[in-house]
């Protein structure tokens, strides 16, 4: 508060005891000299940085040929331009030079002018103590010129009472400002004894400041160290989700394991009970012949079954360890499909047997389809989707073919033997499970091939599925991409 009220005080001397500060009508003698001072008075507001330029121009050239007024109105200018640009201490500097030569050659309104503008000036940038003390030089520079001024002026009037009463009204005059001096020298030491009291709260408000800063980066690193809890949280939380998933998947595996030792315990025991027995059969004497030879019939069946059981075992674990490898060829799927069709038909006894029928179902119109594959493999899939077809069509027939879609080939097989539900058809494609109504075939055990099929297709980046009726049957699909 004490700072404000000095600041209105000097700004309040300043507009008293000077009415022209900077803006004189000033007029060099010489005419270059009056040129440049008048240009860069012109640009004083609106283009301080040229009016630099021109104020320069001025001082050389009143240094080389011109008055010590011109050189201090140059002087001055340049100063007024330098605090139109906020360049305080530049500024100083030029009111300075300005007051010297205006002090050494006693041109008292430009020492006036440059001491109301570094008191104004000082006052601006909370130097109050240096405006202050201009304030109280301009008030004593004023004082004396006034006396001057009413000096002259009386000794031109006629009458020493006239000149009495005016001289007396001076010294009143002078008594008064003599009396405003005191007062601002005693509010300035008034802010002298205060300034430690104004230190210690500035101290104080600037700790409470830092504090609060210091408080909020520590809030900061709080909030940055929860985030990181938090996703440890999370990933603790994510990991032991993991872990329990595994740990079910080992628990499944584990049981799917047992499951499985007891049903191919089951299903060896089974042939082989049967080879046994009937090779204890053949032992006998006395057996027809006839009766041998069907002995020898069951026996040679049911090593085929044990066999082809024990084949689709290894096969399993050889497509998990990794062990099949096989080049790519490209075939023609046509030729391809017909000569598994002439295998069947030649070769394959269950085709011909209970008047069922095998039918390949080819597209004529479209032309011939290539892709590139591994024809083992595909040839192992096609050959367990008939398989399966034939072994669970009663009576009936197996149709099989292809139908070429945009990017991929879609091949099918389908049987018209009892179905089942759909809601258990993925079970079928898991190893070591069979749905409960999957269909029961009197030539031994589903085995392991629909598993062994889907890892085929899905190595050669195809896909498998099944559609299934009960009462029509069951259709196996999968596919492969052309590319």
């Amino acid at each position: 508060m004490q700072m404000k009220i000095i600041y209105c005080i000097t700004l309040f001397l300043s507009i008293v005891f000077s009415t022209r500060a900077g803006e004189s009508d000033y007029v060099s003698n010489n005419s270059l000299i009056s040129t440049y001072y008048s240009n860069a008075k012109e640009l004083l507001k609106s283009n301080p940085t040229e009016c630099i330029f021109w104020a320069d121009k001025a001082i050389g050239e009143s240094l080389s040929g011109g008055t010590k007024l011109d050189l201090g109105r140059s002087y001055f200018i340049k100063g007024l331009a330098f605090e139109n640009l906020h360049k305080n201490n530049e500024a100083v500097q030029f009111f300075y030079k300005t007051l010297t030569v205006a002090k050494e050659n006693k041109i008292i309104d430009l020492e006036m002018d440059a001491l109301n503008k570094l008191s104004a000036l000082y006052a601006r940038t909370g130097d109050y103590k240096s405006a202050v003390l201009y304030a109280s030089l301009l008030h004593d520079r004023k004082d004396s010129s006034a006396m001057s001024h009413q000096r002259v002026i009386a000794k031109m009037l006629p009458g020493r009472e006239e000149l009495r009463k005016r001289e007396g009204k001076m010294k009143q005059l002078l008594a008064d400002n003599s009396m405003l001096d005191i007062n601002l020298r005693s509010n300035l030491k008034m802010i002298d004894s205060q300034g430690n009291w104004i230190l210690f709260i500035v101290i104080g408000y600037g700790l409470i400041f830092l504090s609060f800063i210091y408080i909020r980066h520590q809030n900061k690193l709080i909030l940055q160290k929860n985030h990181v809890l938090i996703d440890h949280m999370h990933t603790l939380e994510a990991g032991k989700l993991e872990l329990d998933h595994t740990l079910y998947k080992a628990e499944e595996s584990e049981r799917l394991k047992t499951a499985f030792l007891s049903n191919i315990s089951h299903e060896i025991r089974t042939p082989l009970n049967a080879i046994v027995s009937f090779a204890g059969f053949l032992r006998q004497k006395g057996k027809p012949l006839t009766e041998r030879k069907k002995y020898i019939d069951v026996i040679h069946q049911y090593s085929e079954s044990l066999l082809s059981l024990i084949n689709e075992i290894f096969e399993v674990a050889r497509i998990e360890s990794g062990e099949i490898k096989q080049e790519s060829e490209q075939i023609n799927v046509d030729e391809f499909l017909k000569k598994i069709h002439a295998q069947y038909c030649s070769d394959n006894k269950k085709t011909m047997q209970n008047n069922m029928k095998l039918i390949l179902n080819l597209q004529p119109e479209n032309p011939v389809c290539f892709i590139d594959t591994y024809p083992e493999r595909l040839r192992n899939v096609v050959t367990h989707l008939i398989d399966n077809g034939l072994k669970y069509s009663e009576n009936g027939k197996v149709e099989f073919g292809y139908v070429v879609k945009e990017s991929y080939i879609e091949f099918y097989v389908m049987d018209d033997g009892k179905g089942f539900s759909n809601d258990k058809v993925e079970d079928i494609f898991e190893r070591f499970r069979t749905p409960d109504d999957f269909p029961k075939s009197e030539f031994g055990p589903l085995g392991l091939g629909l598993t062994i099929s889907k890892n085929f297709i899905e190595s050669m980046g195809g896909n498998i599925w099944i559609r299934s009726n009960n009462e029509k049957g069951s259709t196996f699909f999968f596919t492969l991409p052309l590319k």
